[in-house]
């Protein structure tokens, strides 16, 4: 468990608002570097905070997991019939690690799958003669998580399970859509399809605020929990940013907002999840500014969904494409009322709504940022637009590794 709370310290917070901020869909109204502004503004440097902080703790992470792997090979007997499963969950844990740290650090897998990304630690690092390894290419990272997350590993993990356990800790499930992420960037789109529909035991609630507030739901795949003992904070929850309108709101200019088919009055959720303050339209998926208890879900039953419609168009399976887009879309957006017609949409305008669609789906959930990096397009921003060989796009290794680490080039 102390592995999934050091996991939750980085992704849970400033590594969701990082891949929202990262996009075109939000905007950042902050000036204070504490507030993800050197993210916002694609200017993170070797010794910027955000970039020293997001190195060493998901490295934290990761060494956890090395370190428990080692350990528990001696300890078998006391770990009994959950051996297998403990194994698996840690190494989940240490596959959404090296997910991560590949989306900032490295180039996106069609434009570099031999470029280099960072180092693989898959053992514990117990000296400073340890610290020596150099980076692994993009592929070899996305063979790890493969592995981490190998049928044969996710089998040891429970099933679907709509509890507390079954949704803050990883399940078959959890794992699938992991391995489904990985597909989608290496397009391989056979293995994404079969992934998506090994996925069962969830389903879509009739409206995206019900899965805001409730948190054990049908929907949730994997989710981060809050308790008033382990939470986020000033600068680091989720509600801290996006309740005010002080320091991230949606941009309607060109963010998804702009767009007449993703911005309806009547789609709950926009009537439901944002609001309107001096001119300003905020989000509302993370209310709680007073005592930070939101949860923030890494994995819905949703995004399996809309992989599935982009992987089903890209293997000319343009019916079961169009209705998995439908299946998110139409429970938010009455089929009768909704501007796009799904039906009539071909080629680059579907495979365009898909696009969109995840966009108003997942807002604030920090998928934008990652399908930006993962297809290879520039980000697209206010203050600029950022090609993959620009500076900023991709975040240096940290000048903390560098120091440590002979190896780093």
């Amino acid at each position: 468990m102390g592995i999934y709370g050091s996991a939750k310290n980085t992704i849970a917070y400033k590594g969701t608002a990082y891949a929202d901020i990262r996009g075109e869909d939000i905007i950042s109204l902050s000036s204070n570097v504490y507030e993800c502004y050197s993210v916002y503004e694609m200017a993170v440097g070797l010794s910027t905070t955000d970039n020293t902080q997001t190195w060493s703790s998901l490295y934290y992470v990761i060494n956890e997991v090395n370190t428990f792997l080692e350990n528990i090979e001696s300890n078998r007997a006391v770990v009994g019939d959950l051996y297998n499963q403990y194994v698996s969950e840690a190494k989940f844990l240490r596959a959404l690690s090296f997910y991560y740290l590949n989306k900032l650090y490295a180039l996106p897998y069609k434009l570099g799958a031999d470029s280099k990304s960072i180092p693989l630690r898959l053992k514990a690092v117990n000296s400073p003669d340890d610290n020596n390894l150099a980076c692994s290419t993009v592929s070899a990272v996305f063979e790890q998580i493969l592995s981490d997350v190998s049928e044969d590993n996710l089998l040891s993990l429970p099933k679907a399970n709509k509890s507390y356990e079954g949704i803050t800790r990883a399940t078959q499930a959890a794992a699938r859509v992991l391995k489904q992420r990985v597909y989608l960037e290496k397009e391989d789109w056979k293995n994404a399809i079969l992934q998506g529909e090994a996925i069962a035991g969830y389903n879509l609630l009739g409206s995206l605020s019900q899965v805001f507030d409730n948190n054990i739901n049908a929907e949730v795949i994997f989710s981060f929990p809050m308790s008033d003992t382990n939470k986020g904070t000033d600068q680091t929850a989720l509600a801290y940013y996006y309740s005010t309108g002080n320091i991230f709101i949606l941009d309607d200019v060109l963010g998804y907002y702009s767009i007449p088919e993703y911005a309806l009055p009547y789609d709950t959720r926009i009537s439901d999840l944002t609001t309107e303050k001096d001119s300003k339209f905020l989000l509302r998926k993370f209310k709680d500014s007073n005592t930070y208890l939101d949860w923030v879900p890494i994995f819905r039953y949703a995004e399996v969904k809309l992989n599935l419609a982009e992987a089903y168009y890209n293997d000319n399976q343009v019916g079961k494409a169009k209705q998995a887009l439908k299946d998110v879309r139409h429970r938010s957006i009455p089929e009768e009322k909704d501007l796009l017609v799904i039906d009539e949409l071909q080629g680059d305008k579907l495979i365009k709504a898909i696009y969109n669609e995840r966009r108003a789906e997942f807002v604030g959930e920090g998928l934008r940022s990652i399908d930006i990096h993962r297809r290879g397009e520039a980000f697209n921003k206010r203050n600029g637009v950022y090609q993959p060989t620009d500076g900023g796009y991709i975040w240096p290794i940290p000048t903390s590794e560098r120091i440590v680490n002979n190896l780093i080039e």
